[in-house]
């Protein structure tokens, strides 16, 4: 239609940006900012000046950013450029996406709320908290590696115990075995005094973890 016009465009894609942070029983929600630039590069090879319509077409989750187009229509934004003289134009259609993520609290990492704990925006008393509830989660996970390690090692020795009694009850069925059967009896009667242990720090472990968790669903 006019092959004194040509044009390229170039779609550059901003980092995401968390604008507000909402914080209320457990659930943080976050609104974030997608922005993207479109940028039409028009040169003009005609000895003449001349006006060029745009239609930028409409996308439903976008709004245009600090611009009003001459005209819009059912699936596009017209916008009239002014060209030069064999001249170049350079247009730029910024549009911004704009969407809110729930999250609970208490699937967030530590790392992930420390994240959100560094955002400029975030008030000095939002940032505080967030990094409260990390301590706290910080804490949890710490006791969930120890009732982890606890409870391997009291299988562990479970399986242990279950191997010595098949011996002595191997060994009792054989005459002249009874040092054997006693060495096997004080093994699993040592056994037994750690499995004890074990358990005892398996329900200490187990009311630090319900404490933390009650301090941070107070949090």
């Amino acid at each position: 239609v006019d092959l004194g016009t040509r044009i390229t465009t170039k779609l550059d894609r901003e980092s995401e940006l968390v604008r507000e942070i909402r914080l209320r029983r457990g659930v943080l929600t976050t609104r974030t900012a997608l922005q993207e630039t479109k940028t039409y590069t028009i040169q003009n090879v005609d000895a003449k000046a001349k006006t060029l319509v745009i239609e930028h077409p409409i996308r439903e989750a976008f709004k245009l950013l600090h611009m009003k187009p001459s005209e819009t229509t059912s699936s596009a934004y017209r916008f009239e450029v002014k060209l030069p003289a064999s001249g170049a134009e350079k247009f730029a259609v910024s549009e911004e996406n704009l969407y809110e993520n729930s999250l609970a609290v208490v699937n967030l990492t530590p790392d992930v709320l420390g994240t959100y704990a560094q955002n400029k925006a975030l008030s000095a008393a939002g940032r505080q908290q967030l990094e409260r509830i990390a301590v706290a989660k910080r804490a949890i996970a710490a006791c969930d590696t120890e009732l982890k390690r606890l409870v391997t090692s009291a299988r562990e020795i479970t399986k242990d115990q279950e191997r010595i009694r098949e011996n002595i009850n191997s060994l009792n069925r054989v005459s002249g075995q009874q040092e054997q059967v006693q060495k096997y009896a004080r093994d699993l009667a040592a056994r037994e005094s750690r499995l004890a242990g074990l358990r005892d720090q398996l329900s200490d472990a187990r009311k630090r973890k319900a404490a933390l968790e009650s301090e941070l669903n107070g949090l």
